[in-house]
């Protein structure tokens, strides 16, 4: 899989907030890649502000793949990711250029670069936003009783992933697990994760949801209440848009949503940083200034051989 010959895939992981977009946009620029997006939220045309959507502006700067291809009624998974990334990874080789995955979908990066797959037919939106109604409890304790092996061996705080592995089971009659195989891909992988201290990290995300709030998030999800989303929002179950929606209605005021959003995503990012240390093959660099020079040095070494 590391092979000299085989062609390169840069990765750049880490926790929302931790300041990957940033730093993968300066990279595409400067060393001339495209950018692959792993965030599960950014692949649907409806929502921009809220997922912090790379600007018109900076996807004319660099090639942007895997943004807004899908809209909320239509649903995305792993094969989905999988499949088009594979396609776009080697339409980025075909002009010489170096593909550079970017993104928070801890699942979708590692399905991609270690090969990872499921054997599971496509999510049904009707189920997806049947479980999207769920407590957690419910979920935990439905997930236990049809699928127990599944149930022992996955990340029980992580909803998405509770809620998926169940969707599986209830479609095929089959484990999770057993609907997972692995073929390793044909590429060499450089796989970096930013490294962000907890309380800095805490700060970076209470001023990324006050940007958001500034650059309009309520009014987009306003318009998307109004123009008859709302439905296949929820099933699609973003981080935040429930919070922002219940405001929107007057179920929720300003601050109360602030801070429920923010609690959820502190929680999120919490999830991440668990997830990173778990990943085959990382190699952890520190958020900040330094992290630049030290990728540029760390392909670098891929391209020479060393």
């Amino acid at each position: 899989m590391n092979g000299q010959g085989m062609p390169l895939v840069v990765a750049v992981m880490g926790p929302t907030a931790s300041g990957k977009s940033a730093l993968a946009l300066r990279l595409a620029k400067e060393l001339g890649m495209e950018i692959i997006s792993a965030d599960s939220a950014q692949v649907y045309r409806q929502t921009s502000v809220g997922t912090a959507k790379p600007t018109p502006e900076e996807q004319r700067e660099v090639p942007h793949h895997l943004i807004d291809i899908r809209d909320l009624d239509e649903g995305f998974c792993l094969a989905d990711f999988q499949s088009l990334a594979t396609q776009a990874i080697g339409d980025i080789w075909a002009r010489n250029r170096i593909p550079l995955v970017v993104g928070g979908t801890g699942l979708y990066v590692r399905g991609l670069l270690e090969g990872y797959a499921l054997d599971a037919p496509s999510p049904d939106m009707e189920l997806r936003a049947r479980l999207n109604g769920w407590d957690m409890q419910s979920l935990l304790e439905e997930l236990e009783r049809r699928d127990p092996e599944t149930f022992h061996s996955i990340d029980l705080s992580n909803r998405r992933r509770v809620s998926r592995a169940l969707e599986v089971v209830m479609q095929t009659g089959r484990s999770w697990l057993e609907c997972s195989r692995r073929q390793p891909p044909p590429w060499r992988v450089l796989k970096l994760g930013l490294v962000c201290e907890r309380d800095t990290l805490r700060l970076r995300i209470q001023k990324r949801l006050r940007n958001m709030l500034s650059a309009g998030w309520a009014d987009e999800v306003a318009g998307l209440l109004r123009d008859g989303w709302e439905e296949a929002l929820m099933a699609a179950n973003i981080l935040g848009y429930r919070e922002v929606a219940e405001f929107v209605k007057g179920q929720m005021t300003r601050e109360q949503m602030e801070e429920e959003v923010f609690i959820k995503t502190c929680r999120f990012a919490k999830r991440q940083r668990t997830w990173l240390r778990a990943e085959p093959r990382l190699i952890a660099l520190a958020s900040g200034e330094d992290a630049y020079g030290n990728i540029c040095r760390l392909i670098a070494e891929q391209l020479d051989g060393t």
